[in-house]
């Protein structure tokens, strides 16, 4: 410090405009750096399709998980606010890029719930595919030059340009936020990039339909691509369709009336943590859901019990009401089949198979809890698979015809063939006009 003092004032000026100069350019270089030229592909307006989405053709805005013209069937806002996160979302692009960005544009605060990640709650994350979709490879983002500012920035760099069979263009499959909207989404590569193309989804396709609590949301992954539904997707390579909310769901029959809607190979049905406070309604929520569904399709319904708690030896009392949300759904599911419907199947909490350390707070489960969910769905969805019963939907292209065999109505029910009146039943798996 005497050393600097003994420097007259003229030099002193000119060390510090070095000084600055010498820094400058050292921010420069790390701006350059982050700001490399890139060329961007608007998603938007390139006309992709997202994948996960029941509705991306007719959908006013491409960034939500149920339409506009479907508002009216959801008398819980909660359920239509929370269908502006992007929850189960991806988009596919190939590219021999080796350097690749995305910006983002979040609907809410990034850090909406504090004792979630951040980057599980908004974040974006990059997987490159195999050709056949039967490998995945996780790409860390660049961190010293992500942001969750306006726009949101990931950065992927040094990506080597080849694919997992040593050609030179990759496939990507890039998941959008588990409990946050968007409102753009741009991808950038750098400008030696010879290929870039977005894939699109199958207009018409059979998919996995998961509706429920938080946990099927995605919380609280620690990054986006760590949610149970998302590592169910990419484990059979098809797409899941997520409606699960950050606000407490209640069994609405106008929710299961937009399911219905849906085009599923299988609806699954994860509800009960939030239903602890509210038992005495799970019974009859499930049947009329149940119902509805039936009212339309005949594919396999899944009905899963809550998963209890992380802390059930110093909170019984917590437990409890988990134990008794499971009782109601049971009872549900035995009317249900009492009853004749077919297709109905169950998923206990012991099947789910959840410790102290799958949890992150006693309710949402960390990302080793998201792998056992995965893990037992996929041993469930396997066994549904071997037992369902293909019972056609529909009422056209019929014959009349009286044959023998089993008959089922159109719910999936058993029908008495010594009493069956004028319609359309299901027998030995195919359709057929009774006239009589």
């Amino acid at each position: 410090m005497q050393q600097l003092n003994r420097i007259n004032p003229f030099n002193r000026s000119i060390l510090m405009k070095k000084l600055f100069i010498f820094l400058a350019c050292l921010i420069g270089l790390n701006m350059s750096n982050h700001t490399q030229a890139q060329i961007w592909h608007n998603a938007k307006n390139d006309g992709y399709h997202i994948f996960g989405q029941g509705w991306s053709r007719s959908s006013q805005n491409k960034y939500q998980r149920i339409p506009e013209t479907l508002k009216s069937k959801l008398n819980n806002s909660g359920l239509w606010i929370g269908s502006r996160n992007c929850a189960g979302f991806y988009v596919r692009f190939r590219t021999d890029a080796t350097n690749i960005s995305v910006r983002y544009s979040l609907t809410t605060a990034a850090t909406q719930y504090m004792y979630l990640s951040a980057y599980g709650q908004s974040g974006v994350d990059l997987y490159a595919r195999s050709n056949d979709g039967k490998t995945f490879h996780w790409l860390a983002p660049h961190v010293g030059n992500a942001s969750f500012g306006t726009p949101a920035i990931a950065n992927y760099r040094n990506v080597i340009a080849q694919n997992m069979e040593g050609n030179k263009v990759c496939e990507y499959q890039l998941y959008l936020p588990n409990l946050n909207g968007i409102s753009m989404l741009e991808v950038g590569v750098n400008t030696e990039a010879e290929t870039f193309e977005w894939i699109e989804a199958p207009e018409e396709d059979e998919q996995i339909v998961a509706y429920g609590s938080a946990v099927v949301a995605g919380a609280s992954a620690s990054h986006v691509g760590n949610s149970w539904t998302n590592m169910l997707g990419r484990a059979l390579d098809t797409q899941v369709l997520n409606f699960g909310y950050a606000t407490p769901v209640k069994l609405e029959e106008g929710m299961f009336a937009v399911l219905a809607e849906l085009k599923a190979k299988v609806f699954i049905i994860d509800a009960m943590p939030d239903m602890i406070n509210n038992v005495s309604n799970i019974k009859s929520g499930i049947l009329a859901g149940v119902k509805t569904l039936r009212a339309v399709n005949q594919r396999p319904i899944l009905l899963v019990e809550s998963p209890g708690t992380a802390d059930k030896l110093i909170r019984p009392e917590l437990e409890a009401r988990h134990t008794a949300a499971n009782a109601e759904l049971r009872k549900a599911y035995d009317e249900l089949t009492e009853a004749g419907y077919h297709n109905i199947f169950y998923m206990t909490q012991e099947e789910i198979g959840l410790t102290a350390d799958d949890f992150l707070d006693g309710i949402d489960v960390n990302d080793l809890g998201m792998k056992h969910y995965a893990e037992a769905y996929l041993k469930k969805l396997a066994y549904i698979e071997q037992h369902k019963e293909n019972i056609p939907d529909g009422i056209s292209d019929l014959e009349a015809t009286k044959g023998t065999g089993k008959v089922y109505d159109l719910t999936g029910r058993p029908a008495n063939e010594k009493h069956l009146t004028k319609g359309v039943y299901i027998r030995n798996g195919k359709k057929e006009a009774i006239s009589k």
